[in-house]
This record gives structure tokens, sequence and C-alpha cells, in this order.
């Protein structure tokens, strides 16, 4: 009887001293996250957003509340410490709102020179600045079989090899994105083919020089993922599909075409490159909890994000075996996002 009477004591205390604890988070303070950039040949470009507390609601409206249309920005290029141009950027399309300048000289955005940012929201006053640097291009590019025992033939790498120049301070980012990539529909008779494109240039990687100043190497440029996370895939070179023919009860093949993709390959300043690296840091940590934390250095006065200047070079990449590309790509607006 006294082991009962103390088994319900003991439950009886434990319950009894059950406090529910209530945590009030601080309220986050609104800030602008800009992500701006600026590269020659095309007018800078703008996207404005709201930042959002890490524990707050997210529901249908938080996208459509998310962007930014009421600011007033400003671009001012300098050569040195003397302003010689500026424009005033606005909403130029109707979906996601870019403020940017179609009307823009194509001799505004030029490398070496520096560009403020000024953008009056909220009674605010944000600033930020950048340089465009001078850009160096790749030696060469070429296409090889992926050396994975995953993959099959049909799976391949871009590599190339790069002169870094003996200056130091160089900045590397790289970007790319399919802008063709063919997928099959066997449902159909015959069947058809859709262009699964990424939707927008996505970051491979960003950092300095400084193991590789001077020196003339080779690497590749694994197919990152819009997931994020370590890039590491491959690309597909085209290939014959055998499908059923259901008109003829026999089998037919189509042809699936080979990857397309596009390679951005840039330098960008100190400022910048802290930031992107800082991105690809958090991309590649995969969630680790025992990762260290990190917070993006921003280079935006009174807000959060970057404004970026890149000196790009482009290249056109077509997924071919053995396939050799030394010239370059000059793009339209719409493929440099």
């Amino acid at each position: 009887m006294k082991r009962y009477f103390l088994y319900f004591l003991t439950i009886s205390v434990l319950f009894s001293c059950r406090k529910e604890i209530s945590i009030d988070f601080p309220l986050v303070p609104e800030k602008l996250v800009v992500q701006g950039a600026i590269e020659p040949r095309f007018p800078p470009y703008i996207i404005l957003t709201r930042n959002q507390g890490y524990f707050e609601t997210i529901d249908n409206s938080t996208y459509n509340n998310l962007f930014v249309s009421d600011a007033q920005i400003i671009v001012f290029k300098l050569d040195g410490n003397e302003t010689i141009d500026s424009i005033e950027l606005s909403q130029e399309f109707d979906t996601i709102p870019i403020y940017t300048n179609l009307g823009c000289p194509e001799d505004f955005s030029q490398e070496g020179y520096r560009y403020n940012l000024q953008i009056k929201w909220n009674n605010n006053i944000i600033t930020s600045t950048t340089t465009i640097p001078h850009s160096t291009p790749l030696d060469s590019i070429w296409i090889e079989e992926t050396e994975s025992t995953q993959d099959n033939q049909y799976k391949c790498d871009i590599n190339a090899r790069y002169s870094d120049p003996d200056t130091i301070g160089n900045n590397i980012l790289i970007r790319s994105k399919r802008v063709e990539h063919w997928k099959i529909d066997t449902l159909t008779t015959p069947p058809t083919l859709t262009n699964e494109k990424d939707n927008s240039l996505l970051l491979v990687d960003c950092g300095p020089d400084i193991l590789a100043n001077g020196e003339s190497f080779e690497t590749y440029f694994p197919r990152p993922s819009e997931q994020g996370g370590f890039p590491s895939g491959s690309y597909r070179t085209f290939k014959y599909k055998k499908y059923q023919d259901t008109t003829t009860i026999g089998q037919d093949s189509i042809l699936i075409p080979e990857d397309l993709v596009l390679i951005k390959f840039c330098q960008v300043d100190l400022a910048a490159m802290k930031f992107w690296r800082g991105v690809v840091r958090n991309s590649t940590s995969g969630g680790n909890p025992f990762s260290e934390p990190m917070n993006l250095v921003s280079n935006i006065n009174g807000g959060l994000g970057s404004w970026t200047g890149y000196g790009t070079r482009y290249y056109l990449v077509p997924i071919l075996k053995e396939n050799v590309i030394t010239e370059e790509y000059y793009p339209n607006i719409l493929d440099i996002f």
C-alpha cells in the first residue's frame, strides 16, 4: 500500500510542478532587402523586398506583401570621387517589381567605374556602393563525359582552363543556367519534347584568387540545383530514346537534344565577394545543425542584401563531347537574370 501511495505522490508532484513557458520574441525591425546588380552593356536593376522574422507566420498573402513597389531609386556613376552621370530607376515590368531603366545609355555601365546607389523608402534613405571590376576571360571551355560511375554515358561535365592575372584581389563569381533542357513525353504518339530550362542563373561558386594568384589552372563547373546545396550535378548530351509506336505496332526512336548551358564568369569587388561567398557557404552547409551559424556580410547601409557590380564574360555551351568553346557570347537583357 505504501508503494502505491509513493507512486501516486510522485506523479502528482511531477504534474503539479509543470509550468507553461511562453517566450515573447522581440519584434523584428522592418528593413529593406536589396538585390541589385549592374554590369557592362545593361542598365542596373534592383529588386526590393521586406525582411521577415524567423518565427513569423507564412500564408497566402506573404508573397504578395513581400515586394516593395513604392521606392525612389537613383544610381550615380563616379569616376574617382567625381559624379559624372546618374539615372533614375522605375518599374518597367508588370510581373515582379524590378526597378530598372530600359532607356539607360549602353555606356552608363562600364568596367572600372564606381556606382553609388540611393534608395528613398518609408522615410528612410538606404545607400550602397559597388564597382564594376575589369573582367577576365576563360582560356577555353570543353566537354568531357563525367567520371562518376553512377552516371551513364550521356552525362557530361563542363571543364575550363583559366589564367588568373598576377594582381592581388581578383574575386571570381560563377553562375550558370540551362537555357535548353529537353524532356520527352512518351504518353503521346509520337512522343513530344518539352524544354524544361532553368528559371534563372544559379550561383555555382564565389571566392578570391588568393590560392591561385597569377596561376593558370584547370577547373570544372558542376551543375547547381535550384533547391540549393553543394553544386554537384552534371549535364546531358544528346541521345536517342526508343518508344513503342502504336501506329505500326513496332519500335521507333526520337532524338533528345543536348543541354545548352549559359555560363556567366565574373569579377566582383571585395564587398560583393564577401556577401556571395557567405551565400555559397550557407547554401552548401546542408542544414547541418552543428555547422557554424553565419550572418551574411551586407554592403547595404540601412538595409540588407547586396548591390553588386559584375565584370562579366558569357559563354554559351552546347553539351557535346569533346566540344571546345573559346568565343564569348553576347546575351540579351533577359539572358542575364
